[in-house]
């Protein structure tokens, strides 16, 4: 019995070897079930200087964890260990162990950076650690920390640094006013920690995030259409008791070009008179071809209302066309090509619209008219060129702040923005918090304000090749993911390609429906909540100007409350401080020591005013109040969130807001749906330890 025993130790030891030597170190490169050392392999030496055992069969598999969207992972191993008995039979034990293992997540962090270097337009370039930072929970940089001259920050959780920045000479930049007795707990141990480099952004399992999505919002399927202007969308995302609203609007990114001039139609070689097929155009009165003198004999041009892509461009065409325009119809290969004089603006006749003409040349390549059905377009040759005078602020410097030089884009640092056309269609004193019906209705609406059920499972939200404005309560498990950047081709010149980011702009509270009155979670002592809200923006996450959110000093109202763990890919978590009500920081050309440091719109926003208006500022104090977070933030830098003297909006008490930051602790228990693990810099994902045990055999 006693060697009995001992054999069983002995296999297993063996088997908990086989995990640890092979299992944990295959578990997080696998990507499907994975089974090794089938023939097992000899473990240590005992007394007799004799193998210990062999260990066999590991197996590595994935699975989904129950109630989640991340992976389990699960390695077995098998250990045999073999004896004699006294009357000469050999006796073979086997025992077989098993570990789970989790991958840890970017929701695990308080506070990640991967540089630890500031991100938004009057970038200074400085930024350090001080007296205002109170980071409860885990904090890690792939950066080097740098501490203030002028007071110290508070941890009360584990923080990283990394190898390579250590060995760089860095990890901590500067001490100033610190010592290393801030990374100290109330025991006196550290909690300083040097670790490898996570890989950031985390690409792979944010686009994973998107390949997953529950629902999509395609916001980018009005860019690149051959003939047309690109368009983008603007989606917002409501969330409500039972689900979320969504509404899309589109939006020109000026400089904006005078309308189209040119439109496709599909050639009605059949209808006479006034009729006119869906999408169709022909000459009238009669439609004829004169096949003897190639031309038609005509008195005027029928359109529907409808162009080929199934779009209304009645009032567009009726409103580009005056008399005396050139018009020209081609073909698309341009072998057929009629052009006329004009003699009238277009008249509408019902579900049509019509161009009396004069002076009609036709030109054809083979001799015949054009084909019935064949693609045609129409364009207006007279159309002004240049700026479109009906949109405001329509200069190219409100709006970007890099070079005109049709090489360099827009980055994910510099100025962004969401309040165009669609925001303020309300006009004066009324906008989307006011009278939400003027701009759920206006003409610039895509896809209608729709609800949608939060069903009975973890959603993710995919806004497809745009931006997203978020708010409202939350009830139930979310996700919202964004692309990087969409590119466009600028709408004043379709030869300049440029970037739209995939910003999330905060634009009122956005809470879970159990938090308590101030924003609080209910944290896991205490019952914890189901409710869970992720963030993952391809550009940054921004506390947007907005009335809710404190905007002119807080004159309409204060604060912002988030529950949420954001993590901005690309950019930071920042303020929209760039649209200010500062008197002497609020436009475009203030202050450009730093580059450009506003967009001139502060002073006609909250509320709005036409740009032939004056602007309405609120001196040194556009202070909106405190940003009270209970969650997790991560970024690729950090995000301004307040700025004041000194610096490029050199006044006090500035622009932006204070911090009051707290970690989610449920966080640790229900990640958001699909959020980012995370890999160590040899691409493998980094895993803890759930469970371990014996296995039935």
């Amino acid at each position: 019995m006693e060697k009995y025993r001992y054999a069983e130790w002995r296999a297993l030891y063996a088997a908990e070897a086989g995990l640890n030597d092979v299992g944990i170190i295959i578990l997080p490169q696998i990507t499907s079930d994975t089974l090794l050392i089938q023939n097992g392999v000899d473990y240590g030496k005992d007394e007799n200087d004799q193998p210990v055992g062999l260990y066999k069969d590991i197996a590595c598999s994935t699975r989904l964890q129950i109630n989640s969207t991340r992976k389990e992972y699960i390695a077995y191993a098998t250990g045999v260990a073999e004896y004699t008995t006294p009357s000469g039979t050999d006796v073979s034990i086997e025992r077989r162990v098993y570990t789970t293992m989790v991958p840890k997540g970017f929701e695990e962090f308080m506070y990640f950076t991967d540089v630890e270097a500031p991100i938004g337009p009057g970038n200074t370039g400085v930024v350090n650690f001080g007296a205002g930072d109170q980071l409860e929970g885990k904090v890690h940089t792939n950066g080097d920390m740098v501490f203030s001259n002028y007071g110290c920050p508070e941890f009360s959780g584990e923080v990283n640094i990394t190898f390579d920045a250590v060995e760089n000479g860095g990890g901590i930049g500067s001490w100033g006013a610190c010592s290393d007795d801030i990374f100290e707990d109330d025991d006196g141990n550290t909690i300083l920690d040097t670790v490898s480099t996570i890989i950031f952004p985390p690409n792979n399992s944010a686009e994973n995030a998107r390949q997953h999505a529950t629902r999509t919002f395609v916001a980018d399927d009005k860019i690149f259409r051959p003939g047309k202007k690109d368009t983008m969308m603007m989606t917002e995302i409501n969330f409500v008791s039972g689900g979320y609203w969504v509404a899309q609007w589109w939006y020109n990114i000026p400089p904006v070009g005078s309308p189209p001039a040119e439109y496709d139609f599909i050639w009605d070689s059949t209808s006479v008179q006034m009729n006119c097929i869906t999408s169709g155009t022909h000459f009238g009165v009669e439609n004829n071809y004169d096949n003897t003198n190639v031309t038609y004999s005509a008195t005027n041009q029928v359109l529907s209302d409808f162009d080929a892509n199934g779009e209304d461009v009645q009032e567009e065409i009726i409103e580009l066309v005056e008399a005396g325009d050139i018009i020209r119809i081609q073909n698309e290969d341009q072998t057929k090509v009629a052009s006329y004089t004009a003699t009238n603006s277009p008249f509408n006749f019902g579900d049509r619209f019509v161009i009396s003409l004069a002076n009609l040349v036709y030109f054809s390549a083979d001799g015949s008219g054009f084909d019935d059905l064949e693609p045609v377009t129409f364009i207006n040759t007279s159309a002004s060129t240049g700026l479109n005078n009906n949109v405001e602020w329509n200069t190219y410097h409100f709006y970007h702040d890099h070079l005109d030089n049709g090489i360099e884009f827009c980055e994910a640092g510099r100025l962004q923005h969401f309040d165009f056309d669609y925001w303020t269609a309300g006009g004066a004193a009324c906008d989307i918090f006011s009278c939400p019906d003027q701009i759920y209705n206006s003409e610039y609406v895509h896809m209608s304000r729709s609800f949608f059920a939060k069903g009975n499972s973890p959603q993710v939200l995919y806004v497809q090749g745009g931006q997203v404005l978020v708010r409202g309560i939350v009830d139930g498990m979310y996700t919202i993911v964004t692309d990087d950047f969409t590119e466009y081709r600028r709408h004043d010149d379709n030869n300049v390609i440029d970037r739209v980011w995939g910003n999330i702009w905060l634009i009122d509270d956005i809470v879970f429906s159990d938090s308590y009155g101030n924003g609080a979670v209910i944290h896991p002592m205490d019952g914890g909540t189901a409710n869970v809200l992720g963030l993952i923006a391809g550009g940054s996450v921004i506390v947007a100007n907005t009335r809710p959110n404190g905007a002119r000093g807080q004159q309409y109202g204060a604060d912002i409350k988030i529950n949420a763990s954001i993590l901005a890919m690309n950019g930071g978590f920042l303020s929209h401080y760039w649209q200010n009500s500062l008197l002497d920081y609020h436009n475009w050309n203030d202050g450009l020591g730093f580059g450009i440091i506003a967009d001139g719109r502060g002073g006609h926003r909250n509320h709005y005013l036409s740009d032939d208006q004056n602007g309405v500022y609120t001196g040194t104090n556009d202070s909106r109040g405190t940003i009270h977070l209970w969650g997790s933030i991560v970024q690729f830098k950090r995000g301004y969130m307040n700025r004041n003297y000194p610096g490029p909006y050199n006044v006090s008490p500035g622009v932006g807001y204070s911090k009051d930051y707290h970690y989610d602790w449920n966080l640790q228990l229900k990640p958001p749906p699909y959020f980012p693990d995370l890999q160590s810099s040899d691409n493998t994902v980094i895993l803890k330890m759930a469970s371990y045990g014996e296995a039935n055999s």
